[in-house]
């Protein structure tokens, strides 16, 4: 230990390192005598197995028939399941001092799964609220009283900590009087700073930031809010929305396994690059079975099991994407299913969009409604299956309300949950046609930032009347106002965007950096250099390149090509809206943010300088 710790410190931390080493030895034990336990049953099975084989008695038979399926109910595999955390066995720890002697003074290690050393749990899963609600609900020395196992339990909150563990080794300790990390193989006091959790960039792991160790007492009580209904997050960019409902979700599959299956519950991602990181990143929280989707990837899937086939194409329904997203859509569809269907359901579509008299009612006298009745006539001659992918919405809906109370898989009363992210880019509509995908219990996540709205076309009254369905389904609400990503520095230019004020912010960094160069040659040049530079000295750091344009992120992409691990991510969005895209742009940078330009940069930014 270098001298900058006193002794006190040294001997905790030392004790700290001690019982790290411990638990993992625990964990080997219980893996290994797991497979152990598997192993002696497979053989007893097998044995069995070869008995009945070589028996020629039948009642021989049955009575070795009757002894597997007894033997098959206590089947290790079944109940005994892997310790999957052996690099990162818990984050966060408790030292009580419990007023019954039998407890007294006690320390409690708090992980992503709980492990048994024997009957002695070692580690608790922190979904496990009766217990671990100690660690989320009160603070360091703090008296507690609170219902523990359906007794009242008081004592003191003698220390809260928090580890920074990786590949089984301690890299930092935070407790209430200060911060410690592991740097060289030595410990030194880190300050004050949020080093809470080993720097993800040094160890090249990008994945969703991990709160389990950081969960507020707020946050809390969301994670854990009663299942029934739907629970409405909202808040700033970066203050964990999409972190907070996945470990609702994770709360509710633990703790309700039977309510809340995994294959019945749904992840909606607002496009491909969200879902795709979701998929990757979420493994610890959520299983491999459940569905994590775009609202479009899910509307073919649910469409398929309602037996519609459709051919999804860019080539039809141009330019009506604010039409069929517009609020008034799904006002006219109720009126519309009010009437006889038509034969198939791509022509009771084309049914809907070609009353233009029922159109007008409630999309008003616009130019549009010819154009859409025209798509509806093409539909309804039955020679064509291409629709838009706009039209995915109003079909799926259309079909739900067509067949309500039937049983149909994947689209009707189908998901014990649904977790929606990023809402307010939702048509009424699409919001309408996953809330009707859930069973008549109506269990549902909802995640939204108006601030964050980045599709100009989808109207935000939409929104507002999906929060008086939720509403009507028993909706709770909860605002996170704390920013766990970006740096107070970066978060500060945002506000200035945005116009929406700074709330709390955790992190710290250096200012933005402005460059501004006399020609683009100039400025892609230098910004080569930055960035060969930057991957050589961080190499394991996640940096992204946004440009205003598809054309703009080419020509970027082309000037860093030869840069390792280089490649070119586009979409169907720019930044010509302006405010809310810029925030969202801005927002998505953790430690540090350069801006580079050639040209006058926007009055939005200009006066940040």
């Amino acid at each position: 230990m270098p001298d900058t710790l006193d002794p006190a410190t040294a001997a905790d931390i030392s004790a700290e390192e001690q019982r790290l080493s411990e638990i993992c030895q625990a964990a080997d034990r219980y893996n290994q005598d797991r497979k152990e336990q598997i192993a002696s049953h497979d053989r007893k099975i097998r044995a069995l197995k070869s008995e009945r084989l070589e028996s020629n008695n039948p009642r021989e038979k049955d009575k070795l028939t009757l002894e597997m399926m007894r033997l098959d109910q206590y089947d290790p595999y079944k109940y005994l399941p892997p310790f999957e955390q052996l690099a990162s066995p818990y984050l966060a720890g408790l030292a009580i001092c419990d007023d019954d002697p039998t407890i007294g003074r006690r320390h409690i290690l708090f992980g992503k799964q709980g492990l048994m050393a024997g009957s002695r749990v070692v580690v608790t899963d922190w979904r496990k609220a009766q217990v671990s609600k100690l660690y989320y609900e009160w603070d360091e020395g703090e008296d507690y009283e609170d219902d523990i196992g359906d007794r009242e339990r008081t004592g003191k909150i003698e220390k809260k900590l928090i580890y920074g563990i990786a590949n089984r080794e301690l890299r930092s300790v935070q407790t209430g009087t200060g911060s410690f990390e592991k740097r060289d193989g030595l410990w030194s006091d880190s300050g004050q700073q949020n080093a809470s959790v080993v720097k993800k960039e040094a160890s090249g792991d990008h994945r969703m930031v991990d709160i389990v160790s950081l969960i507020s007492r707020e946050q809390f009580g969301l994670i854990t809010r009663e299942s029934e209904g739907c629970l409405y997050l909202t808040g700033g960019a970066g203050c964990g929305k999409t972190t907070v409902a996945l470990h609702r979700l994770s709360y509710l599959i633990f703790n309700q396994p039977e309510r809340f299956r995994p294959k019945r519950c749904l992840v909606v991602m607002f496009n491909k690059s969200l879902r795709n990181y979701v998929k990757k990143t979420s493994v610890d929280l959520l299983t491999n079975q459940l569905p994590v989707e775009t609202f479009h990837s899910w509307a073919v899937k649910a469409l398929r099991s309602l037996g519609i086939t459709a051919n999804f194409t860019p080539k039809v329904g141009g330019g009506l994407s604010g039409l069929k997203k517009s609020s008034g859509i799904y006002a006219a569809l109720l009126e519309y299913v009010t009437k006889k269907s038509l034969c198939s359901p791509l022509e009771d579509l084309g049914g809907f969009y070609a009353d233009s008299a029922l159109c007008r009612r409630h999309l008003g006298d616009s130019a549009q409604i010819e154009t859409l009745a025209r798509e509806g006539r093409r539909l309804l001659e039955g020679q064509s299956r291409e629709i838009a992918f706009d039209d995915a919405g109003p079909l799926i809906l259309l079909a739900q309300l067509r067949r309500k109370g039937l049983e149909v898989p994947d689209a009707l009363d189908w998901y014990d949950h649904v977790l929606i992210d990023e809402a307010q880019d939702l048509s009424l509509v699409e919001l309408q046609a996953l809330m009707l995908a859930t069973t008549d219990k109506r269990s549902l996540t909802v995640c939204a930032d108006e601030k964050q709205k980045i599709l100009d076309f989808v109207d935000s009254a939409g929104f507002s009347t999906f929060q008086m369905e939720l509403r009507n389904a028993g909706l709770s609400s909860g605002e996170l106002d704390i920013s766990y990503r970006s740096t107070r520095q970066i978060m500060a230019l945002a506000s200035k965007v945005s116009g929406r004020p700074v709330g709390k912010v955790i992190n710290e960094g250096p200012d933005p950096r402005f460059r501004d160069f006399a020609t683009q040659a100039e400025s892609l040049s230098h910004l080569r250099r930055a960035v060969g530079a930057l991957l050589m000295r961080e190499q394991t750091s996640l940096t992204a390149i946004i440009c205003r344009f598809k054309h703009g992120a080419a020509t970027v992409y082309a000037a860093l090509k030869g840069l390792p691990g280089v490649r070119l991510q586009t979409a169907d969005l720019s930044f010509e809206p302006g405010k809310n895209l810029l925030y969202v742009a801005i927002t998505r940078a953790s430690d540090r943010l350069a801006i580079y330009h050639h040209e006058p940069l926007s009055d939005l930014l200009s006066d940040s300088i």
